[in-house]
């Protein structure tokens, strides 16, 4: 019968899923989602302490019976996931401080990956290379220093940092704005199959067939902000939603920062807004690390051993530095994967930044250990 439980309310919620804050009254009024919908098959009126619900809702709600409670449980086991509820031990404690926190989440992985520091790092779909090298840059940094990455599976920015947080051996929890089993973008299945092999999870409060809607991207975006400690908008249009997301983190009272673009770059418009509004500028993941007072936690690369034997991306630097691009084209690496390679040599001391963006192998007997 707990099952067949799980199954009315995950049928209640997908009915109510645009109206969470609805959906948990008339839990709390009523006790169960089975008794919501024996409720509104009585009554137009709602029971004391919860709020009418619109002619849409209470028709959705109708045409719900123990068919849809099997059919959800029956959904949520073909996509290989799990539910959680509002009120289970390992619900994502700071969902809570949302006003309209969703009820049931919808799992793939582990969302215990989310840990005690995490990272939103966010921007634009259209982004451009530096962006991307951006994003993967900051992912790779603030891994390093044991952040879990959220992002939101998107082309682009999102993708960026989920992939260098995975090269960086970080963990990463990506949210979408549909169901599991309808992934958007259905490109980004096999990114999404990595971050939960690597011990990440891909989450949302869709149920698993629903299709991504625009409106809601919003709604993903505010479960992004406060699953995030931090929220860092990379590159991001004029109305971006990554701006959105750092609307509502700001709301939460967590820290957001930006990263600076070219003032004629359409994805920079937004970035430098938050910039112009207040937002603290960063150049990358080592200066918020700097501002939270965030040590290096992974261990450096080639600890105790010649560090030019670790990585075969060693092969492909010079003492004299060059820039990511040329560094790309000789090791036939993507920026993602680059950027994160190279950031972890640079925690071991191994690779110097210079000026300009451009990476040297550091010179021997100058390795500097990460602090703990």
């Amino acid at each position: 019968m707990a099952a067949l439980d799980d199954g009315y309310l995950m049928a209640v919620a997908g009915a109510l899923v645009w109206t969470p804050r609805l959906l948990r009254a008339w839990l709390d009024a009523l006790g169960s989602a089975a008794h919501v919908l024996e409720w509104v098959r009585r009554s137009d009126v709602p029971p004391a302490g919860a709020p009418a619900l619109g002619r849409t809702a209470l028709e959705r709600l109708r045409s719900l019976d123990e068919g849809a409670a099997r059919s959800a449980l029956d959904d949520l086991a073909r996509c290989g996931a799990h539910m959680l509820r509002d009120t289970d031990v390992d619900y994502p404690a700071s969902l809570r401080a949302l006003n309209d926190p969703p009820s049931v989440l919808y799992v793939k992985g582990r969302v215990d990956a989310l840990g005690n520091r995490t990272a939103a790092v966010v921007g634009s779909r259209a982004a451009t290379a530096y962006g991307r090298a951006v994003a993967a840059s900051v992912a790779s940094e603030l891994g390093g220093c044991g952040a879990c990455i959220v992002s939101g599976l998107a082309r682009g920015i999102d993708a960026a940092a989920h992939t260098a947080a995975l090269h960086a051996g970080a963990p990463t929890v990506a949210v979408i704005g549909a169901g599991l089993g309808a992934l958007y973008p259905p490109y980004h299945a096999l990114l999404a199959d990595e971050i939960i092999a690597a011990g990440g999870a891909v989450l949302t409060e869709f149920p698993p067939r629903v299709a991504a809607q625009p409106h809601h991207f919003p709604m993903r975006n505010r479960i992004v902000a406060a699953l995030s400690d931090i929220t860092i908008v990379v590159e991001a249009g004029a109305r971006s939603g990554a701006l959105i997301t750092a609307r509502l983190a700001d709301e939460l009272g967590r820290r957001v920062f930006a990263i600076p673009g070219d003032v004629d770059r359409p994805t920079s418009v937004g970035t430098n807004a938050l910039i112009k509004d207040g937002v603290p500028l960063v150049t990358g993941g080592a200066d918020v690390a700097g501002l939270l007072g965030w040590d290096a936690l992974i261990a450096p690369p080639g600890e105790g051993t010649d560090a030019r034997s670790q990585d075969p991306l060693f092969a492909h630097l010079t003492d004299a530095g060059d820039d990511v691009e040329t560094i790309a084209s000789r090791s036939a690496l993507e920026l993602p994967e680059l950027l994160a390679r190279l950031t972890m040599l640079e925690i071991g001391g191994l690779v110097t930044r210079l000026p300009g963006g451009r990476y040297a192998r550091a010179a021997r007997g100058r390795r500097t250990k990460s602090r703990r």
